[in-house]
Formats: C-alpha cells, sequence, structure tokens
C-alpha cells in the first residue's frame, strides 16, 4: 500500500542546497579580485622583509665597523717595525696622515726610547773619542 505524502510534510526527499550559479560577468571579476588578492599578499610580505631588513641595519653597521677597526689594529701590530729594540710599535691613535698645524706630541715610552738612544750613542761617541786620543802619538 503505497501512501501519498500529505501536503504538510515534505517527504523524503533531501533538501538540497542552492548552488549559486556562475555569471560569466561574475567569473572574470572573482579571477581579477584573486590576481589582486594574491598580489596584495606578496606586497604585504615584502614589505615584512624590508622591515626586518631595516631593523637588523643598524647590526650589520656596527659589525661592519667592529670588523674594521680590527683590520686596522691586526695592519698596525703587523707593520710595527722593530728594528732597533727600543722602539715599540707606534700608537695608531693619532694619524700620521693627518694635515694638522701642530705635530703630534711623543708618548711617555717613545720619549723614554729615545732618551735611551742619545744616551747610548753619546756613550759609543764618548768610546771613539777616547780610543781615538788613545791612538794618537804624543
Amino acid at each position: 500500500m503505497a501512501s501519498n505524502p500529505s501536503p504538510d510534510r515534505r517527504g523524503l526527499r533531501p533538501i538540497r542546497k542552492s548552488v549559486p550559479s556562475r555569471n560569466p560577468n561574475n567569473s572574470g571579476l572573482s579571477d581579477e579580485l584573486e590576481k589582486i588578492r594574491l598580489h596584495e599578499l606578496e606586497l604585504k610580505r615584502q614589505e615584512e622583509e624590508m622591515k626586518r631588513r631595516v631593523a637588523e641595519l643598524p647590526k650589520q653597521i656596527e659589525e661592519q665597523e667592529r670588523k674594521q677597526r680590527e683590520m686596522i689594529r691586526m695592519r698596525a701590530v703587523a707593520t710595527a717595525t722593530t728594528a732597533d729594540c727600543f722602539s715599540r710599535p707606534r700608537d695608531k691613535r693619532y694619524a700620521a696622515g693627518r694635515n694638522s698645524s701642530v705635530p703630534r706630541r711623543r708618548t711617555r715610552p717613545e720619549e723614554r726610547s729615545a732618551r735611551i738612544q742619545f744616551l747610548l750613542l753619546c756613550a759609543v761617541l764618548s768610546v771613539f773619542l777616547f780610543l781615538l786620543c788613545k791612538s794618537l802619538p804624543h
């Protein structure tokens, strides 16, 4: 016995959800919107990258300056001459290439070294003069 569904009941048919139909005009707009959205996301990513680089820039500059100071220090140590045993490496705080009307003052170790060299040269000269006087006939 087949029962007729009553008008107040829908019956056994499942309710269909409405699927929006694609309008050809809307598909072009949605494609454009999607392209714009992707471009916007790419620009945001690039903006974040640039902000990160700007934030790291002072650290990079400080590191570069530190390496430069270290290279100057190593060059100063490497070029220090020890031709005579009294000299010390020059103090690189006062660069010789600076254009100044006042000559730089010697440091205490440099003054001490110059004084010792002067006294030794005087002693050697006096020894030569003494030997010269001894070798002269009277």
